[in-house]
């Protein structure tokens, strides 16, 4: 909270996923989020009408997406440049950063790391992994470098070890 300019998220347009278009506002759901990327080969777009009906939900650069309901819950990644000027639904939560006090790519590193998972599945009654809401979003806890310089760098190694990791693994 003490990071946060923005913490919310969207909703389905009516009509759901029949209004979807092949091409337009990219509208982004839990499925398209990974642990530290985007997966954006099934996006679904939307017009700009309704984009125009849905201001608060709308993409910036280095938001911050995490899934806050469903089998996904807790995962997280940054936002692409394929993206912004998109929307996303009510179950994709976008926390917005004050970007002097925080480097957004960190704060992924932070949420899908097992001390970041650990907070969110406290949140969840009886093991069941229901729902984050918005206080719960922003009461998560991380020890994180003063200096934006700190931060940029722990979060650069830390995204070289994943892209290392995924090369190893293909």
């Amino acid at each position: 909270d003490d990071c946060a300019t923005k913490v919310g998220s969207g909703k389905t347009p009516n009509g759901g996923a029949s209004v979807y278009i092949d091409s337009g506002r990219p509208f982004v759901r839990s499925q398209n989020i990974g642990w530290g990327k985007l997966i954006l080969d099934d996006v679904a777009y939307i017009s700009d009408d309704i984009h125009n009906t849905f201001s608060g939900s709308e993409i910036k650069e280095d938001d911050v997406l995490l899934n806050i309901t469903g089998a996904s819950i807790g995962r997280c990644a940054i936002t692409e440049a394929d993206i912004i000027g998109g929307n996303v639904n009510q179950h994709v939560c976008i926390i917005r950063l004050n970007t002097v006090l925080l480097n957004a790519r960190l704060l992924v590193e932070l949420i899908n790391s097992r001390n970041g998972q650990k907070q969110i599945d406290s949140y969840q009654a009886g093991g069941n992994r229901e729902g984050l809401n918005f206080s719960q979003v922003k009461q998560l806890k991380f020890a994180i470098p003063k200096t934006l310089k700190e931060q940029t760098a722990i979060a650069n190694a830390l995204s070289d070890v994943d892209a290392l990791i995924s090369e190893l693994e293909k």
